[in-house]
Parts: structure tokens; sequence; C-alpha cells
């Protein structure tokens, strides 16, 4: 520790004259004050790092002088309270890294749909500024990242109600890309009407037909007629182009501010906590994450996927799921899906994967990644 630093830590450690319990919030409080503007400024510093990163192609992950940080920090804090300001600067080294990698692909976002699409909503909600590009395929999405039309994509994987999407997981097993991030959505869905329609007016509804077993017992009892139509945003356009009260469509509450349409009943689905998994995905993967996915084939002998599960166990690694699928143009044959949780780091990752690699036809892996958790609680139901 150099003479400065050795003074700072002294002068933080000094008491001063006692403050009464009002007198000692008032002052956590103008000191909170003071750090949200200074952690405003840092993040803008950070977005310069970013900008600068993306300029020279250069990793957001740098060991070397997050180490050296930390070193110098440590002695900027008196003895009392170092770990815990080590600790606090960990977090924000790890924050700031997740910064500079929005910034850094967030400037082009490609997703499937059309606008009102909940993979519409999800872009615009976690790239706030991008240019958004949708896309008619998942298929498109994926290429639309790979040729450098895109930065990034935003494509569903995964439903509480569904379960995965077997084509998502076909053209991942498929196609160079990877998991940049996981982020769980809420799915409000909503019944939909012209503006002079109520629930008695309603004889036709129409959505995609997942929305539409997933809201079997409201339609039972509104005593309308199910009708598919290819996804919830085409229904919403469809309801308010034809203009007639008699039918409603299955969608997102965005839709009726989009399409000038009336909100006739909220929170229809069977589930509650109806949920859908979207992938955020990149030509390049990640160098960190708490989350780990790998796709993996099997070797035709017995107790193949047994030892695939115990070298994973032995690797001290929480797998939290494991989902097979049919391996095309192969008859009865499959490949699997693995997700585990509480990842570390790349040592980790190369030392499970040369585990495997003896066990295993072939792996894929799909990347590092961190998980963004849904909110739980819906809110009230309401009619009109």
């Amino acid at each position: 520790m150099n003479r400065t630093q050795d003074t700072a830590a002294q002068s933080c450690a000094k008491p001063g004259k006692p403050l009464t319990l009002d007198e000692a919030r008032t002052e956590i409080d103008r000191i909170d004050r003071q750090l949200a503007e200074l952690y405003q400024q840092r993040m803008q510093a950070v977005e310069a790092v970013a900008d600068y990163k993306k300029e020279h192609n250069l990793p957001v992950l740098q060991p070397d002088r997050e180490k050296a940080m930390l070193e110098r920090e440590a002695g900027y804090v008196a003895p009392p309270y170092r770990e815990s300001w080590l600790r606090l600067l960990r977090e924000i080294l790890a924050l700031s890294r997740e910064h500079q990698q929005r910034k850094i692909h967030q400037d082009v976002v490609a997703y499937q749909g059309m606008q009102g699409a909940f993979s519409h909503m999800v872009s615009k909600t976690r790239f706030p500024g991008a240019r958004l590009q949708n896309h008619p395929t998942f298929e498109d999405v994926i290429q639309a990242v790979l040729t450098g039309q895109a930065d990034c994509g935003v494509i569903p994987f995964e439903n509480t109600n569904s379960g995965l999407v077997g084509e998502v997981l076909d053209l991942l097993a498929q196609y160079p890309v990877y998991i940049r991030e996981v982020i769980d959505q809420p799915v409000e869905q909503c019944l939909l009407g012209t503006k002079d329609a109520t629930l008695k007016d309603v004889q036709w509804v129409y959505s995609k037909d997942q929305a539409l077993a997933q809201a079997r017992g409201f339609l039972e009892e509104l005593g309308a007629q199910p009708v598919p139509y290819p996804n919830t945003a085409m229904a919403a356009k469809y309801i308010a182009d034809a203009g007639d009260k008699t039918r409603a469509a299955i969608g997102a509450r965005e839709n009726a501010e989009l399409y000038d349409l009336k909100v006739l009943s909220t929170h229809i689905m069977e589930n509650a906590n109806n949920t859908t998994r979207f992938l955020v995905i990149g030509r390049e993967p990640n160098t960190e994450g708490s989350r780990f996915s790998m796709i993996v084939t099997v070797k035709n002998e017995v107790g193949a996927l047994g030892r695939i599960i115990e070298t994973i166990s032995g690797a001290g690694m929480d797998m939290c799921s494991i989902q097979s699928r049919p391996r095309r143009p192969y008859p009865f044959e499959y490949y699997f899906y693995i997700e585990l949780a509480d990842f570390c780091d790349q040592a980790q990752i190369r030392t499970l994967l040369a585990g495997l690699e003896a066990v295993c036809g072939r792996i894929k892996p799909l990347g590092p990644y961190n998980r963004q958790e849904a909110p739980k609680d819906p809110e009230e139901k309401e009619t009109c």
C-alpha cells in the first residue's frame, strides 16, 4: 500500500462525533444520492470503453486489468470495510461487463414475426434504442445474425405450458450460433375486440393455436368458437381490419394500443404464471455466465447416456435440464439438450468438455450465459 492509500484508509477509519439516528439516516441518504450520480457517470465511461472495444475487436473481459484494479482499490478503504468493499467492486465490475456486452451487441436486433409479437416486445424492452429487424421465420433470424445483417437475434425457446420450441432447438444444433442471454418473459394474454364490442358480443376468437389452447377454459365459458391464426399479432391486426364486434383476438395488451382495439378481458390463460423463455443469440460465445448449455449426441453403446450424466456430476456441475430431440434424418436416433446451472469460468468449461469427449459422439457448446428471472405475481383479472 502506498502512502496516499494508507492516509486515505486511515482517514476513513477515524471515528467522528457520534450521530443521532436521524442524523445518521440523513447522512446515508445524502451519500446514496452521491453514489447514484457517480454510478451513472461510471456507466457512461463504461459505454465509451465498450465503443473502443467494439471498434478494435477487443474482448469485454480483461482479467489482468480487473485484478490490478482490485489490488489498487483495496488500499483506499480501512481494514474493517475492505472485504465488503472488494465484494461491492466485483459486483460493479460484473455489471459493467454486462453493460458493455449489451452496448456492443445492440445496434441491430433481429426477431421473428411482426410488430406487436412477443418477440418484438422483448427485443424492444431488452435493447432500447436498437434498430429492430423483423423476419418471417426463425431460420431467417439466425441467417441474419450469421451474415452480419444483425448483431444479435431474439427467438422464443420454451414456454411453461407448451415446452420447448422444437424447431428452434433443431436450428441451434444445425447452425454455428451461441446463446448470449436468456430472458424469461411473463406472457399476459388478453381478449382484444373492436372499440364498440363487449364480451357478450364475441362469437369467434382468433389467435395462434397455442394461445387458443391455453385459454380453452375461458373460451368455453364465453361460448365463443376458437379460430386458429398464424400468430397473435396477425390475429389482432385482422380484428382491427375486419371491424366486426362479433370477432375478437387473443394477444398482448400492447396490441390493443398498436391496432386501436379494446381490451375486453385480461389474464385469460389457464396458467396464471404463463412464461416464455427467449434466447438472445449471437455469432460468438460469451466468456462467462452463470449457466451453460450444450447439445450432444450419444454413442451407440450400452449405458452411454448414463456415462454422460456421471461425467457432468463428477465435474461438480448442477444439471437442471436434459431433453431429447429426434436426430434427423436418422430414424429413432436422438440428440440431447443439456443445461447446467451455477457455472463459473472457461476453465470449468474446458475440463467438462474434455471429459465428455470420451463418452459423446458430438458436442456443440451453446455457450455460457446469464438468465433474467421473470416476475411472478400477475395483476388482478379485469373484464369489460
